[in-house]
């Protein structure tokens, strides 16, 4: 079997996106296209793909947004403010794909284009239990968060957690 290719999302990509965003979310958590799209609008480079023979394994949606102010779910995004800050929006692996790694990879590809944009650390909010997978790649929940960015982090899910993390780290 061949090794899946890594390669930039491009709007094309977006119908075979909602499919494994629908197999691989909570109900909760589905987005419309128009949201996952400006997610790639804002930054092409930070959203890749994994693919094997034209068909899409797993992707990853991420781009440039202020550090501790995850966007809203749900909404198709404004261009962002000046900031260094990588947000990871969405990391999704379809069925067949788990296992592969794919999950690291595209962490890496998407930290490495965020760099190349002169961003420095990254944020997600980790939910479905996927802390432990993010801890692994070097995340971590920092020991204080304002009450403010609690309360926006809750509205994800009750077991929903912020998580940082230096890009240089990610790359490594």
């Amino acid at each position: 079997m061949t090794a899946p290719e890594l390669r930039p999302l491009t709007p094309g990509d977006l119908p075979a996106v909602m499919a494994i965003q629908k197999s691989a979310f909570d109900p909760l958590y589905l987005e419309p296209q128009e949201a996952l799209g400006s997610r790639l609008k804002i930054a092409p480079t930070c959203c890749w793909g994994a693919f094997r023979g034209g068909d899409l394994l797993a992707y990853i949606l991420s781009h440039p947004w202020p550090a501790g102010s995850p966007p809203p779910l749900g909404q198709a995004l404004p261009p962002p403010p000046a900031c260094d800050n990588w947000f990871v929006h969405d990391l999704a692996i379809s069925q067949q794909a788990r296992g592969l790694g794919l999950g690291r990879d595209l962490v890496r590809a998407g930290a490495g284009a965020a760099q190349q944009l002169g961003l420095v650390r990254g944020d997600l909010i980790a939910v479905q239990g996927a802390w432990s997978f993010w801890a692994k790649l070097g995340y971590a929940s920092p020991a204080t968060i304002p009450e403010a960015l609690k309360a926006k982090v809750a509205g994800y899910s009750p077991d929903a957690r912020y998580m940082t993390a230096t890009l240089s780290e990610l790359t490594a």
